[in-house]
């Protein structure tokens, strides 16, 4: 992987040594858009750019202004361009060329005075897939538009009853991602039809095709010449039913297609469908469903019920059944010393509402579980209304029956090659408020989620929850970073940046800019 400065600084005609780490962005007019976007390549962002659009040039036209920065913030140039009304979805990098994904419509953002001027004005309305190609010459090398079909929707603007602007959804967001040494795929579904569309570097469409369209999400990935779509399909259980679609980006010839299931013919959930670091190959990880209780989810009483029975990693390395490797690990036979046949973790005195999985550079899966903890539910009962010794005290402490739940620190297990699990790290966290036992895990902490440093082969935990950002490094079991959130008119988060570092984003609320800041790890 190319830093994107590297690459362009020709172009602009800037020294290829980028020294800035940290940038303020004010708000634009509010006539004006501006969106930041990451420059992606191979999954991982290289480059930063900001979309800003402009005054109206015409009645169905803007001036727009794209801005570059590379890994580091810095000011790479800018293009400047006059299109219809445009919404950037993403940008991606290969081979010198930046491709970048509109949506671009005539009634989107278009103000109307009611519902029936929309109404009346459906016949005109339009919508199509943009993709824009700038090439390391400063100038737009190429465009390709794509019809798409979008249902024209009315929403009210603020403060209005009758005062209303054009808007649509689109069934299945854009997804764009490079195809090494080949040029980009995108993915995106409408109201008809689900579209894999490929480009070349030059802006002309190589190929494109249907995708079947009775799954309800799809997640694109791209390996080498190939672009595979995990399908989430219709299955006995809510969680399960995904399938594996794969496609030659050369010749668009499709494989056949994977079902994601165990062994046992038990449906799997999906967390984790990313390419391992190692060999470059799909791999897909995550819970095994409990054949009895996996349709209860999503709360703590279904949790502690066990609603699921382990966790499972399958390497994608080939399209034939010597090619797939997979590793399926059960709690309920008892064999884990850990945890129990329930799923209870009795050192922590928890059970693990997994969310994330990865897959670090030695071949371990990786698995992130906030700790869930269970309370029984005390109430004071007078002894004068018990039929009881008289022996007992004047009052007495029983159970309900009823339990509440709460969250905490971040559990880290580790599935190895063989399948053998273990309790590696605890990261620490703030407790969640206690709930009720049919609350959604939705409404739990903490946030979380890794980044890897593939130079040093070293993997992270960022925590995010009331206090403070935790960065959390997997491989020396220490804290690496902890980065506080701030109060009165700022607001912090972290994102991924460039490999070994991380983007701080910092909200004023009161003097209304964003500063952002690359920070190592």
């Amino acid at each position: 992987m190319k830093p994107i400065y590297r690459l362009l600084f020709l172009l602009f005609l800037v020294p290829p040594v980028a020294h800035a780490q940290t940038k303020v962005f004010k708000a634009v007019a509010e006539d004006m858009e501006q969106e930041f976007e990451p420059i992606m390549q191979d999954g991982k962002p290289v480059g930063y750019l900001m979309f800003t659009q402009l005054e109206k040039a015409s009645a169905d036209s803007f001036n727009y202004r794209i801005a570059i920065m590379d890994e580091n913030l810095n000011d790479i140039g800018a293009v400047s361009f006059r299109q219809e009304k445009l919404n950037i979805k993403a940008v991606s990098f290969e081979q010198d060329v930046l491709c970048l994904v509109y949506v671009k419509s005539n009634f989107v953002g278009k103000q109307y005075k009611n519902y029936k001027a929309l109404d009346r004005d459906k016949g005109n309305c339009k919508t199509a897939l943009f993709a824009q190609f700038l090439g390391l010459d400063g100038k737009i090398i190429g465009t390709n538009s794509i019809s798409m079909n979008v249902t024209p929707e009315f929403t009210l603007a603020a403060n209005s009853n009758r005062r209303g602007f054009g808007n649509g959804h689109l069934k299945h967001s854009i997804q764009l991602r490079n195809v090494s040494g080949k040029g980009f795929a995108c993915f995106y579904g409408d109201d008809n039809k689900n579209n894999l569309v490929i480009f070349k570097t030059t802006g002309r469409l190589a190929w494109q095709r249907q995708v079947h369209d009775d799954a309800s999400d799809f997640i694109m990935l791209t390996s080498g010449p190939e672009i595979s779509l995990l399908a989430k399909i219709k299955d006995k259980f809510n969680e399960g039913g995904y399938e594996v679609l794969s496609y030659n980006a050369v010749d668009s010839a499709s494989y056949p297609k994977f079902l994601v299931r165990d062994r046992k013919g038990n449906s799997l959930k999906v967390l984790s469908f990313d390419n391992d670091p190692n060999t470059g190959k799909p791999y897909v990880s995550g819970l095994i469903i409990d054949p009895v209780h996996g349709n209860k989810y999503g709360y703590g009483k279904a949790l502690v019920h066990g609603t699921y029975c382990g966790l499972f990693a399958i390497e994608l390395n080939g399209h034939t059944r010597k090619d797939i490797q997979a590793q399926f690990s059960y709690w309920t036979d008892g064999s884990q010393s850990f945890v129990d046949k329930d799923g209870y973790y009795q050192n922590g005195g928890v059970y693990a509402n997994f969310e994330h999985s990865f897959r670090d550079y030695t071949g371990n899966t990786w698995f992130a579980a906030a700790g869930i903890h269970r309370h029984p539910r005390w109430v004071a009962i007078s002894a004068s209304i018990l039929t009881a010794p008289l022996l007992l005290p004047p009052l007495m402490i029983l159970s309900t029956g009823t339990h509440h739940y709460n969250s905490s620190d971040v559990l880290l297990v580790k599935q190895d090659h063989s399948g053998k699990l273990t309790l590696a790290n605890t990261v620490p966290a703030t407790k969640s408020d206690k709930t009720t036992a049919w609350t959604s895990f939705s409404t739990y902490g903490p946030l979380y989620y890794s980044v890897a440093n593939s130079d040093t082969h070293t993997d992270y935990m960022v925590v995010d929850d009331r206090k403070a950002i935790q960065i959390y490094n997997i491989n020396r079991n220490k804290m690496a970073r902890t980065i506080p959130h701030k109060a009165d008119n700022n607001l912090v988060t972290v994102f991924p940046a460039k490999e070994g570092y991380m983007m701080v984003y910092e909200f004023n609320k009161k003097e209304k800019t964003t500063r952002l800041s690359i920070e190592a790890l």
